[in-house]
């Protein structure tokens, strides 16, 4: 009997082996992120044998993961060798696409930004410009990439770092995003159906590359340094243009199939027949993002309400301008921004009664929209949500800039770095051209 048969017959498969191994090396590397220890530290906190410990550490020595850094206190014979994670090598690039450029940064292992930058991109292509659609204007996937790789290198030489000490880039971007082939599914700020993100940007930059919907990068900046940081179930929603949201689910954030979970703003909401930029009628973005606070206003007007609003230049009416005026005492902008925070309640009760979350964090570009639109959705979150669900919710509304963004999406990067193999998307192996 083989020696394959043999382990078989025992239960353990090769497949099984290389992930034990995997797992072990992952537990190791994350006790090591704790802080600097010996091997003998690791050994009493993994629980695993000397030798085990000792090849595993050689390992991540080789690759430049651990360094050793000088001796330890003694317990009794020679100072032992303490390990601590390399963060002078292995850097991380995060980006955020937007319509009109990109947030990037360069952060070492532990997500630290050493560096950011706001890149201001006509993301169109630079010749010819005249002759193409208004599609192609909005996003050429072939133009767009090549920016996205000239903006990598550009933030990496300006943070000083070399690029053979980037561990991996981050892109993140509106819309539906299949991280395990780094594909964009669908793009409303390019009107991307089906574009490669991943795989031609890593074949230019020779690094391996993550591409995540935006509000999952987020929700992994939060998970890592924000109010979700050691909660195990939460939920991020995010309201601005558009409305979405991150899941975390038993401490791993939940993609889907297909990396579209956590789209609540396509949840139809009864009884509402607006348009939705998606195509559809009734859908929750259209009645409680950004544009549904505005589109509240110039309803009223139209039908003689009288505001602070009424005088104010139809391109002056915004989301600020309507909280002035519901701050300055405006009857009709208040009620906008009511309307608008009860219908994102009735989508976030939706999630907290599917999910029965611990905390629900509210962000993005609309907090700006001010108290009167996040106490109404609280408000009608509670009154919604099922059988008392929402007693032990945590609800915080927090405001974030686009370097926050951008960070998510380097902790997208080092997150499969550090995670189990059993909750990797993909492996972290440098593709060269």
């Amino acid at each position: 009997m083989s020696r394959d048969q043999e382990l078989s017959k025992h239960g353990i498969r090769r497949g099984d082996r290389r992930l034990m191994a995997e797992m072990n090396r992952n537990l190791v590397f994350n006790v090591l992120r704790t802080g600097a220890l010996s091997r003998a530290d690791v050994v009493r906190t993994t629980g695993l044998s000397p030798a085990t410990v000792s090849a595993i550490v050689g390992e991540l020595i080789e690759r430049g993961l651990v360094n050793e850094v000088g001796h330890g206190r003694s317990r009794g014979g020679r100072p032992p060798l303490v390990l601590r994670i390399n963060d002078e090598r292995n850097y991380a690039v995060g980006m955020k696409l937007m319509k009109n450029g990109a947030s990037v940064v360069v952060t070492d292992i532990r997500a630290e930004v050493l560096h950011s930058e706001m890149v201001a991109v006509d993301w169109a292509p630079v010749s010819g410009d005249s002759a193409l659609n208004a599609r192609a204007r909005a996003g050429d996937p072939s133009s767009v990439l090549d920016r996205i790789c000239q903006a990598v290198e550009d933030a990496v030489g300006r943070a000083g770092v070399g690029m053979g000490d980037v561990v991996g880039v981050g892109i993140c971007l509106a819309g539906i995003v299949e991280t395990a082939t780094g594909t964009c599914r669908y793009s409303p700020t390019f009107d991307w159906h089906d574009v490669a993100v991943a795989g031609p940007v890593a074949r230019r930059l020779g690094l391996p590359v993550l591409v995540d919907n935006d509000v999952n990068a987020l929700t992994v900046a939060e998970q890592w340094f924000g109010r979700g940081h050691g909660v195990d179930d939460f939920i991020v929603v995010t309201v601005g243009e558009g409305v979405g949201a991150g899941l975390v689910v038993g401490g791993n954030i939940y993609r889907g199939a297909e990396g579209a979970a956590g789209e609540i703003g396509h949840l139809r909401v009864a009884g509402q027949t607006g348009s939705c930029r998606c195509g559809r009628t009734g859908c929750l973005e259209a009645v409680s993002n950004d544009a549904a606070i505005t589109g509240y206003v110039k309803d009223a007007l139209g039908r003689g309400r009288l505001s602070l609003l009424s005088e104010a230049p139809a391109e002056s009416l915004t989301v600020e301008t309507v909280r002035r005026a519901a701050e300055s005492g405006d009857q009709v902008a208040g009620e906008a921004l009511e309307a608008a925070g009860r219908m994102l309640g009735l989508g976030i009760a939706a999630l907290v009664n599917l999910l029965n979350p611990r905390l629900v964090i509210v962000s993005g570009e609309g907090t700006r929209a001010g108290p009167l639109r996040w106490e109404a959705a609280i408000l009608a979150m509670r009154e919604s949500a099922f059988a008392g669900l929402d007693r032990n919710v945590d609800f915080f509304v927090d405001s974030v800039d686009d370097v926050a963004w951008a960070r998510g999406a380097a902790c997208v990067v080092l997150g499969e770095l550090f995670s189990s193999p059993m909750h990797r998307n993909v492996a972290l192996e440098p593709v060269r051209a």
